[in-house]
């Protein structure tokens, strides 16, 4: 926001700070000044145009403009043609420096002497305008600038959404006061309220038809209006603030909402039909002139201000062509409303029409706001353009505001601050920022400000109070601990995912993050719509239906990698499936939570193999992470697998998941090419387990290490071997792992060769050689009896 710093100070009473010291306090009290733009206007003077003709020899749009500085004639080049014969501008002659920084000498522009430089707003710094070269009202040639708009600094000030009632120099000249150790002077609520007959209400009257869109209506009925150009005090703080000055009656609305914060709005009273104002909610197919030239369709979700016969007002961001205050205006009905926050915000977003009072309503005003607002600017009017303000004002008022009050005891601000604050302190900073305070035996009551609509626990005040007080007192301290016993919170499914995510990423595997909604097509396709749940208003048609499996999910963004040059991938995802329930009641599908991991873009079926072999030795590590648990692997069969390169993951008696070689189809189908291995596991069994470790001691005794190849026939699975040595190996084996598979040389046709390597030891004991081998006899005859095994020797 652009704050005008001399305006800034007179209304906070403030005579003895520059600029840098105001944008200080301000920061220090919670408003960041973002910059300070010092508007020095000595070297500016006032410039009459007395000629104007096009450039002869430029291909660009340039004018030459012959201008009288004061007794002197200069020749100046322009781009903009608006500066007409007989206007006043602003001119920076040559040997000055611009406010914007620009540097002016004497020099050739197309073959032409320029002489010097007529000045944009923007180049004044006095608004954003750079459409045309500034036009002044009044003035002599060769005026300095500064005797008109006097030199000022401009402040930007960052308002915090929550604190409307500061989009305004009344609400930061508050702040800054306060800041200061002042207060500032005269009442927010002027006393101004005209005193002609007949009332108001004789001329006009007002309903609200739509009372939760629209909290306040006040219209104020002024005559004997003259329409003219504003004084020049006011032109000067408006083009500070960067608004352009029109006529007495719109710069009066602007200046008062610069001034207090609240928008306000002029119609032309003769133009209102039926003497009747009515706010409603716009009827289907209406349409408003608007005072921008635009013609905009209204829709029945917007509130328009209407009289008796259409709408002459869009509710809080533009008013209607029709009733448009003109220079034959001579009675006026001054509006002065409250309008829902979010409707204003909603109408501004269809229509992309974004103004400065929607900007301050969409943020939520106080009502009595509003009455603040009008009488200001119906003394204004008073004063700058000759009216006479009626008595008996229209003010419709559905829903008053209520007073909010706020209990606390002084101990609990310290508490919540962290410091003391003497209570002399605090009861001055909260009267200062215009709360009430009442105290009784050490209890505070505090009635916070009309304007102040954020103000409603005892935090807030607490807040108010260390602001002013000044954060920079507040020591750094430690937080104070309660001498209670420490109990671990129990950690959250996340955070105790959290291992499995290290070890799979530690595996090379990145983890990924997907939307439940999948295309429902393609799970038809890989025959896993089993339980699916459609959605019945999909946002797109890839994404219809809740994903049964995350396979879907991670095949997808292995297409996009491969679409992207990027074909082989190594990734996993932690994140729900959606399975329907048909018995549930409810209708609520079960949302088991899943692991799954994919590794895609494998070049050969030595690469696949490897793959299944590193992606089964991760998903063992991930889930040893979060639980001792010990996985089954069992040989299986799908139409989603490479047949015979595929196994379920088993839990004890429980079926996780499975781990495998997806099919070539299954591949084709997905869009992608080479092959690619999968896992998909339900972690709530795991996550179910228990998660405590149970250390062992270390061993007395020695071990012994046998290592043996079994030889069977193709279709036996290692996991079966290591059940039965495990069950013939008794006590003494301690543990067991396959290490090695071999087919073809000197093996037959069909069979395989799988070797473990066994460790034997014993608790009591030193075991001798004979011990071993006699267990390990043992083994051998089990697996001679179960598996049709030989054995052969690991050495040859």
């Amino acid at each position: 926001m652009r704050v005008s710093y001399q305006w800034l100070c007179e209304l906070a009473g403030v005579q003895d700070a520059s600029p840098e010291r105001v944008a200080h306090v301000l920061t220090m009290a919670g408003w960041n000044v973002e910059e300070i733009t010092v508007i020095d206007l000595s070297e500016i003077v006032v410039g009459r145009v007395l000629s104007q003709e096009p450039h002869p020899t430029s291909r660009n749009p340039l004018w030459v403009h012959q201008v009288d500085v004061g007794g002197q004639t200069r020749q100046i080049i322009a781009g903009a043609d608006n500066a007409k014969p007989g206007s006043l501008v602003p001119v920076a002659l040559p040997g000055t420096t611009v406010p914007n920084g620009t540097e002016v000498g004497d020099r050739k522009i197309a073959g032409l002497a320029g002489q010097g430089m007529l000045c944009a707003e923007d180049e004044l710094q006095l608004g954003d305008d750079h459409s045309g070269i500034m036009l002044l009202d009044d003035g002599r040639p060769g005026q300095h600038l500064d005797e008109l708009i006097p030199s000022d600094a401009v402040l930007d000030v960052d308002v915090t959404p929550n604190r409307p009632d500061c989009l305004s120099h009344l609400g930061l000249a508050r702040e800054l006061a306060a800041a200061l150790g002042r207060t500032v002077p005269g009442d927010f609520m002027p006393l101004f309220t005209g005193g002609i007959d007949p009332p108001g209400t004789d001329l006009v009257t007002v309903d609200i038809e739509a009372p939760d869109l629209c909290g306040r209506y006040i219209g104020a009925v002024i005559s004997d209006v003259k329409v003219a150009s504003s004084p020049r005090w006011l032109q000067r703080r408006l083009r500070v603030c960067g608004v352009r000055p029109i006529s007495n009656v719109v710069d009066v609305t602007n200046y008062v909402a610069l001034e207090y914060g609240q928008p306000l709005h002029a119609f032309d009273l003769s133009k209102i039909r039926g003497g009747r104002i009515v706010v409603r909610r716009a009827r289907p197919g209406e349409e408003l002139n608007c005072l921008d030239g635009e013609t905009r369709r209204l829709t029945p979700e917007m509130l328009v201000i209407a009289d008796a016969e259409r709408p002459v007002g869009l509710a809080g961001l533009i008013g209607g062509e029709e009733t448009a205050v003109t220079d034959a205006t001579t009675q006026l009905l001054l509006e002065a409303a409250n309008f829902d926050g979010i409707n204003v915000r909603a109408t501004s977003r269809d229509l992309r029409l974004r103004t400065e009072a929607s900007s301050r309503f969409e943020k939520g005003l106080s009502p009595e706001l509003a009455l603040a607002g009008a009488r200001r600017a119906a003394r204004l009017l008073n004063e700058v353009a000759g009216g006479r303000v009626h008595v008996g004002w229209a003010d419709e008022y559905p829903r008053p505001q209520e007073p909010v009050r706020v209990h606390f005891r002084p101990e609990q601000i310290d508490a919540i601050l962290g410091v003391h604050v003497p209570l002399e302190d605090m009861e001055a900073i909260l009267q200062r920022l215009g709360f009430q305070v009442r105290v009784q035996d050490g209890e505070w009551d505090v009635l916070p400000p009309v304007f102040r609509l954020d103000i409603n626990i005892r935090e807030d005040v607490a807040e108010e109070v260390g602001r002013i007080y000044g954060y920079d007192k507040v020591p750094p301290t430690l937080p104070g601990r309660r001498r209670t016993t420490w109990v671990p919170a129990t950690p959250s499914q996340e955070r105790r995912l959290d291992p499995v995510r290290h070890t799979l990423a530690g595996a090379g595997l990145t983890e990924v993050v997907t939307p439940a909604l999948v295309d429902g097509s393609l799970l038809e396709q890989l025959g896993l719509d089993e339980g699916m749940v459609r959605m019945v208003n999909p946002v797109s048609a890839d994404q219809d239906s809740l994903r049964t499996t995350l396979v879907t999910s991670l095949l997808e963004v292995a297409l996009r990698n491969r679409n992207r040059g990027r074909p082989a991938v190594a990734v996993f995802e932690i994140g729900r499936a959606y399975i329907r329930r048909p018995e549930d009641p409810t209708g609520q599908p079960a949302e088991p939570t899943r692991l799954g991991a994919l590794r895609a873009g494998l070049p050969n079926a030595e690469a696949g193999r490897t793959a299944f072999l590193e992606l089964k030795g991760a998903l063992e590590r991930g889930l040893d992470s979060i639980a001792s648990v010990e996985l089954d692997f069992r040989r299986a069969a799908s139409p989603l697998f490479h047949p015979g390169r595929c196994a379920r993951v088993l839990l004890g008696d429980r079926e996780l998941g499975y781990l495998g070689e997806l099919h070539p189809s299954v591949v084709a189908e997905a869009g992608l090419e080479g092959r690619a291995t999968v896992f998909e596991v339900d972690l709530d069994p795991v996550l179910a387990a228990d998660p405590t470790r149970r250390a062992r001691p270390l061993p007395r005794f020695p071990a012994v290490n046998r290592d043996l190849a079994v030889v069977v026939p193709e279709q036996v699975e290692a996991a079966s071997l290591l059940a039965t040595i495990e069950a013939a190996g008794g006590e003494l084996l301690e543990s067991v792992r396959a290490f090695d598979e071999y087919r073809g040389g000197q093996l037959p046709s069909g069979r395989k060769s799988v070797a473990f390597s066994m460790t034997f030891r014993s608790p009591d004991r030193t075991l001798t050689d004979s011990e071993v081998d006699a267990q390990l006899e043992r083994v051998k005859a089990a697996l001679r009896e179960r598996h049709q095994a030989t054995f052969r020797d690991l050495t040859s």
